[in-house]
């Protein structure tokens, strides 16, 4: 998959002049492995394009874009008591509004953990970092 998306930017390259384009440095390739360094988090992986920062203030299980690890299941399980737990303060004081915010965050780990019960069952396949194009 790699070689075919770097081929495809090689063809498309071709066909813009070449003072447009020149070598990765050392400095922003580096910087490109670090934004990847960036996005693990204890649930899984944060599969926010490159270059951007988060745009839900790190709260991960409502993210849509956090990728949760099959192993991380028991650790949702554990949230989901917490979150539970939680939930019985604002029940007995009326608090619907965070009632509400409780059962939302609820659903969204509820969500990632049945995506992480489908990744679990069919498997992962490890794709690695890709090298840099090479120049042509």
């Amino acid at each position: 998959m790699v070689r075919h998306y770097q081929d495809f930017l090689h063809r498309r390259r071709q066909l813009r002049p070449a003072e447009e384009y020149r070598p990765t440095t050392d400095t922003e390739w580096a910087e490109f492995e670090k934004h990847f360094d960036r996005r693990k988090v204890e649930l899984g992986a944060c599969a926010r394009p490159y270059g951007t920062g988060c745009q839900h203030e790190h709260a991960c299980l409502r993210c849509p874009v956090l990728l949760v690890d099959p192993k991380m299941l028991p650790r949702l399980q554990e949230i989901e008591i917490d979150i539970l737990s939680r939930r019985t303060r604002p029940e007995a004081n009326g608090w619907l509004g965070e009632i509400e915010g409780i059962d939302l965050t609820l659903a969204f780990l509820r969500d990632k953990r049945a995506q992480a019960e489908r990744t679990s069952a069919r498997g992962t396949v490890a794709l690695g970092m890709p090298a840099p194009i090479s120049q042509h």
